[in-house]
């Protein structure tokens, strides 16, 4: 019987990959549309966004989204994807993946382009602190400061995220 293996990859937002960044396991028994789903959670997108995902300089486009409108396709975000290897999973760790390991950078924001969230990164770096609010939930209003992760707190709400955003694409 062959084990169920953990693979190992390391995401960033092209451009800022330095700054905005995770490494993220899943199991070989989800498919690529999970991951896809997993990549979005971890960096805090509600899945409305578009997004191009990048492997080994080949990048996988929202052709139809863009469609007529070459000006969108600038304003996307595009993932770029490393895998980092693969290892056996043990006997009682399944529940666990999909998880991250590791990261830097707080996050997307689904209500911009990448080159006003490539400012404001900037902007932040210039000043030290950031002055950008953002409403991450109804009615709640806070500042944005892209260097603010917390991998316990992701992790914590990453499966509930990933479901969610599955059901957005796939349940009608």
């Amino acid at each position: 019987m062959d084990m169920d293996k953990v693979l190992k990859f390391k995401v960033g937002i092209e451009g800022l990959e330095d700054k905005i960044w995770r490494e993220i396991e899943i199991t070989d028994r989800r498919t690529v549309a999970d991951l896809a789903y997993t990549i979005l959670a971890t960096f805090d997108s509600l899945a409305y966004h578009l997004c191009n995902i990048k492997y080994k300089d080949y990048t996988f486009d929202c052709f139809g989204c863009t469609e007529g409108d070459e000006n969108s396709r600038d304003a996307t975000t595009t993932f770029k994807i490393t895998y980092l290897g693969e290892r056996n999973m043990t006997e009682f760790e399944g529940y666990l993946y999909p998880n991250i390991v590791d990261g830097a950078g707080r996050g997307m924001l689904d209500d911009m382009c990448y080159f006003e969230l490539k400012e404001i990164v900037e902007d932040t770096d210039r000043k030290g602190y950031s002055d950008y609010y953002v409403t991450p939930e109804y009615e709640k209003h806070e500042k944005y400061d892209y260097r603010k992760f917390n991998l316990k707190a992701n992790n914590k709400k990453l499966k509930g995220l990933v479901l969610e955003i599955k059901n957005g694409y796939e349940v009608e």
